[in-house]
């Protein structure tokens, strides 16, 4: 073979590389950011990986190739062999998720305008909150409280037209509602459940209409996650945030900075901070609402109190070390799985408690805090699924399995 000619199948070669990564690079270069969303390019990415693998393992044959020729020729491949760096670099930042994440997010007017039309106005006899399009545009989400169970429902869109709404279900546990419209205006498309990790210090806005003032935004962060509420009937863990949230945004969508819904507002004003339903929550319960019309939580079956220093002098409790942790089972309900079990409630004496049973870890997974047990049952365990606690026990550490079951309907 004569030299033109290997440096034209090198040629060759080099362009049918670059060809076979040109529809990746095109997702990069031909969609703006407000046209596409984070996970549809990485799904693209995804989808082409064994390409782009394939592409790199070829790349490194034909600059070892380059580098036989150059060596035993007396071609100058030099601008070949720059060529082939080129690629690999766009290779490499085609595939690295950290640019991908950086090239599509929005600045907080984009998510607006991206976002508003999907927000409605909810006007029951009860009063009023948000709620936004989800699923279809004939599927609104927004909270329990807004609804309850009302049967006197409007919906208004943000051009203004109205229309009623019907209940598909509901969990007062989780503060969920979905509802049924039969039209909505255009321009008004349902909402993403965001596919991302989501946590502390993360940014995130609010869209909604506080005070009936319609089509308003907030912008803050999330300060805390898995959260535990004194509100009744809300059992879940929540997002807390650092954001305002007016009465009448309860029930709006909490968003990232790639326009996907991380939450469900709500005011919370009761509990001085405002907080938020958080995703992963959605995303057990609102399928089950739209299909069965109800979601079944798991069902454990005891108070506990978490121990600390403090708590364990506040108490007296007599049998432990002041630096004992877990948590103190304090209530043990009748007929419950935590009682079919055997686990026992702390003794009351005349002097303070004797503790009984104190829960260290469930699953392997520590618990500290009352939030870790909650947060672990609500995220992680069905109906019917059988969870190991691992136990102090009288002094001794003991490990049990039990089976949960539904938590009984809300009786509000």
């Amino acid at each position: 073979m004569s030299n033109n000619t290997v440096k034209i199948v090198t040629l060759i070669s080099v362009i049918a590389i670059i060809l076979s990564v040109f529809n990746v690079i095109l997702i990069l270069n031909n969609n703006a950011p407000q046209n596409i969303q984070v996970n549809d390019l990485q799904n693209s990415i995804d989808q082409n990986q064994e390409n782009l693998n394939g592409i790199s393992s070829e790349l490194s044959d034909l600059r070892n190739q380059v580098d036989s020729i150059d060596q035993t020729t007396n071609i100058d491949l030099g601008e070949i062999r720059s060529s082939i760096g080129n690629i690999e670099n766009l290779i490499g930042e085609i595939t690295n998720s950290s640019q991908v994440d950086e090239l599509l997010r929005l600045t907080t007017a984009q998510v607006y305008a991206r976002a508003y039309k999907s927000v409605v106005l909810i006007r029951t006899t009860i009063g009023q909150g948000s709620g936004f399009l989800f699923n279809n545009s004939n599927t609104i989400i927004t909270n329990y409280h807004v609804t309850t169970d009302e049967t006197d429902i409007e919906i208004e869109f943000y051009d203004r037209t109205r229309t009623s709404a019907t209940i598909i279900g509901s969990d007062p546990y989780s503060d969920i509602s979905v509802l049924h419209v039969d039209t909505s205006p255009l321009g008004a498309e349902p909402l993403t459940l965001s596919n991302k990790s989501t946590g502390i210090g993360q940014q995130v806005i609010a869209i909604g209409n506080p005070l009936g003032l319609t089509d308003s935004l907030s912008v803050g962060y999330i300060s805390q996650v898995n959260r535990t509420l004194d509100i009744e009937p809300i059992i879940i863990p929540v997002f807390q945030l650092d954001l305002t949230i007016a009465p009448g945004s309860s029930g709006g969508p909490l968003l990232d900075l790639y326009g996907d819904v991380v939450g469900i507002t709500n005011a919370g004003t009761d509990v001085g901070f405002n907080f938020a339903v958080p995703v992963t929550i959605m995303k057990r319960v609102i399928p089950s609402l739209i299909n069965q019309g109800h979601y079944n939580h798991p069902f454990l079956g005891v108070s506990v109190v978490a121990l600390t220093p403090e708590i364990i002098t506040s108490l007296n409790i007599i049998n432990v070390d002041r630096y004992q942790n877990g948590l103190l089972i304090m209530e043990v309900v009748p007929n419950s799985p935590a009682e079919e079990a055997g686990l026992t409630s702390a003794t009351s004496t005349t002097q303070g408690y004797t503790a009984n049973d104190i829960i260290l870890a469930i699953n392997n997974t520590p618990t500290f805090i009352g939030e870790d047990l909650t947060a672990y049952l609500e995220l992680e365990i069905s109906p019917g699924e059988t969870i190991t606690l691992n136990l102090w026990r009288s002094s001794q550490n003991e490990t049990i399995n039990i089976t949960t079951t539904e938590r009984p309907p809300y009786q509000g």
